[in-house]
Protein backbone atom coordinates (compact mmCIF):
# COMPACT_ATOMS: atom_id res chain seq x y z
CA UNK A 1 0.00 0.00 0.00
CA UNK A 2 1.34 3.74 -0.62
CA UNK A 3 2.29 5.61 1.60
CA UNK A 4 1.72 9.46 1.64
CA UNK A 5 4.59 11.88 2.11
CA UNK A 6 4.70 14.72 3.79
CA UNK A 7 5.24 16.80 0.54
CA UNK A 8 2.22 15.22 -1.08
CA UNK A 9 0.05 18.04 -3.06
CA UNK A 10 -1.45 15.38 -5.43
CA UNK A 11 -5.23 17.52 -6.17
CA UNK A 12 -7.73 15.43 -7.97
CA UNK A 13 -8.49 16.37 -11.40
CA UNK A 14 -11.91 18.07 -11.44
CA UNK A 15 -13.17 20.38 -14.38
CA UNK A 16 -13.27 23.38 -14.54
CA UNK A 17 -16.80 24.63 -16.04
CA UNK A 18 -17.89 27.46 -18.37
CA UNK A 19 -19.62 29.94 -17.19
CA UNK A 20 -22.88 29.38 -19.39
CA UNK A 21 -23.46 25.97 -17.00
CA UNK A 22 -24.44 28.74 -14.22
CA UNK A 23 -26.25 30.64 -16.31
CA UNK A 24 -28.17 27.64 -17.39
CA UNK A 25 -28.87 26.13 -13.89
CA UNK A 26 -31.33 28.79 -13.34
CA UNK A 27 -33.33 27.95 -16.03
CA UNK A 28 -32.74 24.72 -15.41
CA UNK A 29 -35.06 24.83 -11.64
CA UNK A 30 -37.53 26.52 -13.61
CA UNK A 31 -38.21 24.05 -16.20
CA UNK A 32 -37.35 21.20 -14.22
CA UNK A 33 -34.76 19.28 -16.23
CA UNK A 34 -30.75 18.53 -16.24
CA UNK A 35 -30.45 20.34 -13.35
CA UNK A 36 -29.02 17.66 -11.40
CA UNK A 37 -26.81 17.09 -13.92
CA UNK A 38 -25.68 20.71 -14.13
CA UNK A 39 -25.69 20.95 -10.20
CA UNK A 40 -23.58 18.02 -9.79
CA UNK A 41 -21.14 19.45 -12.80
CA UNK A 42 -20.60 23.13 -10.93
CA UNK A 43 -20.37 21.15 -7.49
CA UNK A 44 -17.49 20.14 -9.14
CA UNK A 45 -16.04 23.79 -9.49
CA UNK A 46 -16.92 24.22 -5.26
CA UNK A 47 -14.45 20.87 -5.19
CA UNK A 48 -11.67 22.36 -6.56
CA UNK A 49 -11.84 25.35 -5.02
CA UNK A 50 -11.62 24.20 -1.21
CA UNK A 51 -9.06 21.52 -1.76
CA UNK A 52 -6.81 24.00 -3.62
CA UNK A 53 -7.38 26.61 -0.45
CA UNK A 54 -6.70 23.60 1.28
CA UNK A 55 -3.29 23.15 -0.38
CA UNK A 56 -2.52 26.74 -0.28
CA UNK A 57 -2.99 27.27 2.97
CA UNK A 58 -0.88 24.51 4.16
CA UNK A 59 1.95 25.93 2.25
CA UNK A 60 1.58 28.91 4.01
CA UNK A 61 1.79 27.50 7.48
CA UNK A 62 -1.89 27.94 8.14
CA UNK A 63 -3.03 24.81 9.28
CA UNK A 64 -3.17 23.07 11.91
CA UNK A 65 -0.74 19.81 12.37
CA UNK A 66 -3.88 17.94 12.05
CA UNK A 67 -4.73 19.19 9.03
CA UNK A 68 -1.51 19.46 7.41
CA UNK A 69 -0.51 15.60 8.16
CA UNK A 70 -4.06 14.51 8.42
CA UNK A 71 -5.14 11.03 9.56
CA UNK A 72 -8.90 9.76 10.39
CA UNK A 73 -7.71 10.36 13.81
CA UNK A 74 -6.27 13.47 13.70
CA UNK A 75 -9.35 14.75 11.55
CA UNK A 76 -11.85 13.45 14.33
CA UNK A 77 -9.50 15.73 16.95
CA UNK A 78 -9.35 18.81 14.20
CA UNK A 79 -13.43 18.39 14.09
CA UNK A 80 -13.62 19.44 18.22
CA UNK A 81 -11.13 21.66 17.78
CA UNK A 82 -13.36 23.65 15.62
CA UNK A 83 -16.72 23.23 17.13
CA UNK A 84 -14.63 25.08 20.36
CA UNK A 85 -13.06 27.43 18.19
CA UNK A 86 -14.44 28.22 14.36
CA UNK A 87 -17.95 27.21 14.48
CA UNK A 88 -20.20 29.88 13.18
CA UNK A 89 -24.65 29.31 12.48
CA UNK A 90 -24.18 28.65 8.74
CA UNK A 91 -21.88 25.89 9.93
CA UNK A 92 -24.07 23.97 12.12
CA UNK A 93 -25.86 22.11 9.29
CA UNK A 94 -22.49 21.00 7.90
CA UNK A 95 -22.15 19.39 11.31
CA UNK A 96 -25.49 17.98 11.38
CA UNK A 97 -25.42 16.71 8.03
CA UNK A 98 -21.76 14.86 8.16
CA UNK A 99 -22.08 13.50 11.96
CA UNK A 100 -25.69 12.78 10.85
CA UNK A 101 -26.51 10.97 14.67
CA UNK A 102 -26.47 14.79 15.17
CA UNK A 103 -29.88 16.85 15.75
CA UNK A 104 -30.53 20.24 16.44
CA UNK A 105 -31.44 19.44 20.42
CA UNK A 106 -28.07 17.41 20.71
CA UNK A 107 -24.89 18.02 22.03
CA UNK A 108 -22.70 18.56 18.95
CA UNK A 109 -19.47 17.53 21.26
CA UNK A 110 -20.94 14.41 21.80
CA UNK A 111 -21.85 13.69 18.45
CA UNK A 112 -18.23 13.85 16.77
CA UNK A 113 -16.47 11.74 19.74
CA UNK A 114 -19.39 8.76 18.94
CA UNK A 115 -18.38 9.24 15.51
CA UNK A 116 -16.36 6.39 14.17
CA UNK A 117 -13.39 7.00 13.01
CA UNK A 118 -13.18 4.84 10.05
CA UNK A 119 -16.09 7.11 8.44
CA UNK A 120 -13.22 9.88 8.10
CA UNK A 121 -11.28 7.56 5.81
CA UNK A 122 -13.05 9.06 2.46
CA UNK A 123 -11.80 12.74 3.76
CA UNK A 124 -8.61 11.71 4.67
CA UNK A 125 -8.37 9.82 1.01
CA UNK A 126 -9.63 13.30 -0.72
CA UNK A 127 -7.07 15.57 1.09
CA UNK A 128 -4.48 13.44 0.46
CA UNK A 129 -5.34 13.11 -3.48
CA UNK A 130 -5.46 9.47 -3.59
CA UNK A 131 -9.08 9.84 -4.64
CA UNK A 132 -11.84 11.52 -5.68
CA UNK A 133 -14.72 12.03 -3.27
CA UNK A 134 -18.59 11.85 -4.58
CA UNK A 135 -20.05 12.83 -1.25
CA UNK A 136 -20.38 16.36 -0.38
CA UNK A 137 -20.14 16.20 3.27
CA UNK A 138 -17.03 15.61 3.19
CA UNK A 139 -16.10 18.67 0.68
CA UNK A 140 -18.16 20.80 3.41
CA UNK A 141 -16.70 19.33 6.28
CA UNK A 142 -13.57 20.27 5.04
CA UNK A 143 -14.45 23.65 4.27
CA UNK A 144 -15.46 24.01 7.91
CA UNK A 145 -12.26 22.81 8.93
CA UNK A 146 -9.97 25.44 7.17
CA UNK A 147 -11.93 28.16 7.31
CA UNK A 148 -13.45 28.17 3.47
CA UNK A 149 -15.57 30.84 2.35
CA UNK A 150 -18.08 31.42 0.75
CA UNK A 151 -19.68 28.32 2.77
CA UNK A 152 -21.60 25.98 2.43
CA UNK A 153 -21.71 25.77 -1.90
CA UNK A 154 -23.74 28.17 -3.05
CA UNK A 155 -25.08 27.51 -7.14
CA UNK A 156 -25.06 31.49 -7.85
CA UNK A 157 -21.50 32.10 -7.10
CA UNK A 158 -18.28 31.36 -9.70
CA UNK A 159 -16.47 29.17 -7.99
CA UNK A 160 -14.03 28.32 -10.56
CA UNK A 161 -13.28 31.99 -10.91
CA UNK A 162 -11.64 32.05 -7.05
CA UNK A 163 -8.70 30.28 -5.12
CA UNK A 164 -11.09 30.08 -2.26
CA UNK A 165 -11.59 33.80 -1.01
CA UNK A 166 -14.64 35.63 -2.30
CA UNK A 167 -15.79 39.30 -1.96
CA UNK A 168 -19.16 38.39 0.24
CA UNK A 169 -20.06 42.38 0.49
CA UNK A 170 -20.13 41.87 -3.45
CA UNK A 171 -22.59 39.26 -3.63
CA UNK A 172 -25.09 40.68 -1.07
CA UNK A 173 -24.86 44.31 -3.02
CA UNK A 174 -25.20 42.22 -6.61
CA UNK A 175 -28.33 39.74 -5.17
CA UNK A 176 -29.46 43.52 -3.34
CA UNK A 177 -29.38 45.10 -6.62
CA UNK A 178 -31.24 41.80 -8.51
CA UNK A 179 -34.17 42.60 -5.94
CA UNK A 180 -34.74 46.12 -6.32
CA UNK A 181 -34.76 45.49 -10.47
CA UNK A 182 -37.16 42.82 -10.16
CA UNK A 183 -39.21 44.77 -7.93
CA UNK A 184 -39.04 47.78 -9.88
CA UNK A 185 -40.06 45.68 -13.26
CA UNK A 186 -43.04 44.64 -11.18
CA UNK A 187 -44.01 48.11 -10.18
CA UNK A 188 -44.02 49.12 -13.89
CA UNK A 189 -45.77 46.28 -15.18
CA UNK A 190 -48.39 45.95 -12.61
CA UNK A 191 -49.11 49.86 -13.27
CA UNK A 192 -49.30 49.58 -16.21
CA UNK A 193 -52.14 46.48 -16.51
CA UNK A 194 -54.10 48.83 -14.34
CA UNK A 195 -53.54 52.53 -15.83
CA UNK A 196 -53.23 50.88 -19.31
CA UNK A 197 -51.62 48.50 -22.04
CA UNK A 198 -54.27 45.56 -20.04
CA UNK A 199 -52.63 43.19 -23.18
CA UNK A 200 -49.41 42.72 -21.25
CA UNK A 201 -49.49 39.55 -19.58
CA UNK A 202 -47.65 39.98 -15.94
CA UNK A 203 -46.60 37.54 -14.01
CA UNK A 204 -48.58 38.05 -10.38
CA UNK A 205 -45.51 37.38 -8.15
CA UNK A 206 -45.88 38.24 -4.14
CA UNK A 207 -44.49 41.29 -4.83
CA UNK A 208 -47.07 41.98 -7.57
CA UNK A 209 -49.87 40.84 -5.62
CA UNK A 210 -48.90 43.08 -3.09
CA UNK A 211 -48.28 46.21 -5.38
CA UNK A 212 -51.73 46.11 -6.90
CA UNK A 213 -53.57 45.21 -3.72
CA UNK A 214 -51.73 48.79 -2.57
CA UNK A 215 -52.59 50.59 -5.67
CA UNK A 216 -56.10 49.76 -5.53
CA UNK A 217 -56.29 50.60 -1.69
CA UNK A 218 -54.79 54.11 -2.71
CA UNK A 219 -57.19 54.28 -6.22
CA UNK A 220 -60.17 53.25 -4.03
CA UNK A 221 -59.13 55.79 -0.90
CA UNK A 222 -58.61 58.79 -3.33
CA UNK A 223 -62.21 58.08 -5.12
CA UNK A 224 -63.80 57.51 -1.79
CA UNK A 225 -62.58 60.90 -0.37
CA UNK A 226 -63.76 62.38 -3.64
CA UNK A 227 -66.97 61.49 -3.76
CA UNK A 228 -67.21 62.01 0.15
CA UNK A 229 -66.38 66.13 -0.47
CA UNK A 230 -69.33 66.61 -3.09
CA UNK A 231 -71.79 64.98 -1.03
CA UNK A 232 -70.40 67.11 1.91
CA UNK A 233 -70.54 70.44 -0.37
CA UNK A 234 -73.94 69.54 -1.78
CA UNK A 235 -75.82 68.43 1.38
CA UNK A 236 -78.05 70.54 3.54
CA UNK A 237 -77.03 71.08 7.32
CA UNK A 238 -78.44 73.37 10.01
CA UNK A 239 -76.27 75.26 12.80
CA UNK A 240 -77.31 77.58 15.69
CA UNK A 241 -75.56 80.74 15.14
CA UNK A 242 -74.70 81.11 18.51
CA UNK A 243 -70.95 81.08 19.52
CA UNK A 244 -71.77 78.33 21.92
CA UNK A 245 -72.86 76.04 19.49
CA UNK A 246 -70.27 73.18 18.44
CA UNK A 247 -72.73 70.93 16.51
CA UNK A 248 -74.55 70.49 12.85
CA UNK A 249 -77.95 68.86 12.01
CA UNK A 250 -79.17 67.16 9.32
CA UNK A 251 -82.99 67.91 10.13
CA UNK A 252 -84.02 71.21 11.30
CA UNK A 253 -86.65 69.66 13.73
CA UNK A 254 -83.66 67.73 15.68
CA UNK A 255 -83.63 67.89 19.38
CA UNK A 256 -80.27 68.88 19.40
CA UNK A 257 -81.81 72.54 18.07
CA UNK A 258 -84.36 72.98 20.73
CA UNK A 259 -81.72 74.96 23.30
CA UNK A 260 -80.67 77.20 20.22
CA UNK A 261 -81.60 80.61 21.85
CA UNK A 262 -80.23 82.52 18.83
CA UNK A 263 -81.27 82.08 15.19
CA UNK A 264 -81.26 78.74 13.35
CA UNK A 265 -80.02 78.47 9.58
CA UNK A 266 -79.33 76.31 7.01
CA UNK A 267 -76.13 75.89 5.12
CA UNK A 268 -74.25 72.52 3.80
CA UNK A 269 -71.92 70.27 5.52
CA UNK A 270 -68.90 71.15 4.13
CA UNK A 271 -69.73 74.55 5.12
CA UNK A 272 -70.48 73.52 8.63
CA UNK A 273 -67.24 71.61 8.97
CA UNK A 274 -65.01 74.40 8.12
CA UNK A 275 -66.59 76.01 11.19
CA UNK A 276 -65.01 73.15 13.26
CA UNK A 277 -68.91 71.70 13.74
CA UNK A 278 -69.41 68.41 14.40
CA UNK A 279 -72.56 65.97 13.79
CA UNK A 280 -74.99 65.93 16.42
CA UNK A 281 -75.01 63.11 18.64
CA UNK A 282 -78.30 62.58 18.46
CA UNK A 283 -78.11 61.98 14.08
CA UNK A 284 -75.45 59.71 14.44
Amino acid sequence: MATKSAEHHAVPIIPINPPEFRETVKDSENSGYIYLSIHRIMLDDYKKAVISDYHKKKDNDQLSSNLSRPTCKRLKEECLVALQSRTLKKDEKIIRDFFNNCNESNDYSSCIRKFERDKFKPLDNFISGETDVRDERNVEILAWLIGFNPRPYDYRIDYSSTTGHVDIEKIEDVKEKLEQDKLENEITEVTSLIFGNTSKRVPLTKYGIDIIVLLITIIGGVGLSMRNANIEKNTTAYICTSKLAKKYHLSNKCHGLNNCKSEIISTTIASAKEREKTLCEIER
